[in-house]
């Protein structure tokens, strides 16, 4: 992609010589625009796209964190999967990219209200989004 920025710009250079002003001017704006708005998306993808939040849901079983949770950090590319205490972690190639928590009372049980287990998730920004639109696609179809 930055190659062909790269020859637009070049291009745009070019015209300069080769057309009139006002077309090389527009030519140059549009060019201007494009290297602005590559640099967004770079510093976006860079510094927000991987950075980690968090969620806290309500889940009346287990199996949803196998249906949804572990499906969408799988699209993430989780190489590992590790489980003890209430907390189960995921690991891309050694580092942890998310983690699901139980809630715990002060006997070290998970929460659980209205037969619902409390969880919280926290994983990067995009994939909490992917989970946010499925646990509403579940909910849409019950």
């Amino acid at each position: 992609m930055l190659f062909i920025i790269g020859i637009f710009t070049v291009l745009t250079v070019l015209s300069f010589f080769i057309l009139e002003k006002k077309y090389s001017i527009s030519l140059a704006m549009i060019d201007v625009s494009v290297v602005v708005f590559a640099f967004l998306v770079w510093l976006n993808d860079k510094h927000f796209h991987e950075r980690p939040g968090q969620r806290v849901f309500s889940i009346s079983d287990r199996s949803f964190i196998e249906d949804v949770i572990v499906r969408q950090m799988n699209m993430h590319g989780i190489t590992e999967i590790k489980e003890e205490n209430g907390i189960i972690q995921f690991f891309k190639n050694g580092h942890k990219t998310g983690e699901v928590r139980f809630r715990m009372d002060e006997n070290g049980q998970p929460v659980k209200i209205d037969g619902k287990y409390i969880i919280e998730i926290e994983a990067p920004e995009y994939i909490l989004h992917n989970i946010d639109h499925e646990t509403w696609s579940l909910i849409g179809r019950k």
